[in-house]
């Protein structure tokens, strides 16, 4: 699913910077993001079979989930790596680890197709819809299984189609429609860019896992107002961002007010925003 004259290395240099800047919102809205996924970190950690003394990789860690999670799950006599190529999300990632009491983490900045590994050195593969921004997403795939012992699982996440996943559709939909921005190519990376079942574990089929199966979740996420819903994806959402930012200052403002608007009709009788949005999670066998 490689989109065309995509330069791997340029969209990578893209996304760090992206990454990197919305760092910022990332701690602002962590337990807010952690009180709505952690259920998917949980359930990726028990698919990839991490137990007490497994060996885990998390690869497009971010701000450190599943790795948190995978960490707990393998207790003292268990480690992870946590890598992701974004330097501010990797640090914020460490300041959590450290107040959780968490010291059997290693984070690494890299992105997943500098990753170097011995072959064996892992028990576990992790990705919380990190691997789906990897410009090569099945090349990225097919070397970490190299660095599984035969038979580890490696579980993955991605978002489902647009329209079953609104708190990063309706934005993104009202954006591209009001500032005349066409669809990204097929294949692009990106949050909605393995929607379906087959693109999520085709990912891993390509990359030679067998075993793979995909399932559903769903996370909810609640915002106090129709405001709050806009700074939250303003600060922590670099693919609408980048959308919005080209664009004059008095256009970028009409357009996130247009968001607002938007987001407005969901709002509960209590004046709150919840929406539901499906995930799909997938294992294969290394």
């Amino acid at each position: 699913m490689e989109a065309k004259n995509l330069d791997p290395v340029e969209f990578r240099d893209g996304q760090r910077q992206q990454w990197n800047s919305a760092a910022t919102g990332w701690r602002k809205w962590s337990e807010l993001i952690d009180g709505a996924a952690s259920g998917i970190s949980e359930r990726l950690v028990e698919l990839a079979g991490v137990v007490p003394g497994s060996r885990v990789l998390d690869v497009a860690a971010g701000y450190g989930e599943p790795s948190l999670t995978a960490a707990r799950a393998a207790g003292p006599a268990g480690s992870v790596v946590a890598t992701d190529i974004s330097a501010e999300m990797i640090a914020f990632g460490r300041e959590r680890a450290v107040a959780a009491g968490l010291g059997n983490i290693e984070f690494v900045e890299s992105d997943a197709a500098s990753l170097e590994f011995p072959e064996g050195s892992f028990d576990a593969a992790l990705s919380r819809w990190g691997i789906i921004f990897d410009p090569d997403g099945e090349a990225a795939a097919s070397r970490i299984r190299g660095f599984l012992e035969p038979g580890a699982r490696m579980a993955i996440s991605s978002w489902g189609p647009p329209d079953r996943v609104p708190f990063l559709a309706i934005p993104m939909m009202t954006a591209m429609q009001r500032l005349e921005v066409p669809p990204p190519p097929p294949g692009t990376p990106g949050p909605l860019s393995r929607p379906t079942p087959d693109a999520l574990g085709g990912l891993l089929n390509v990359a030679g896992f067998t075993d793979v199966e995909v399932e559903e979740a769903h996370v909810t996420f609640e915002w106090q107002s129709p405001e709050e819903f806009t700074a939250f994806i303003k600060e922590i959402a670099p693919p609408i961002n980048a959308i919005i930012d080209p664009h004059p200052p008095e256009v970028r403002d009409e357009t996130w007010a247009a968001i607002t608007d938007v987001i407005r009709q969901e709002t509960d009788d209590d004046g709150e925003v919840r929406l539901r949005n499906l995930a799909l999670l997938a294992t294969g066998r290394a």
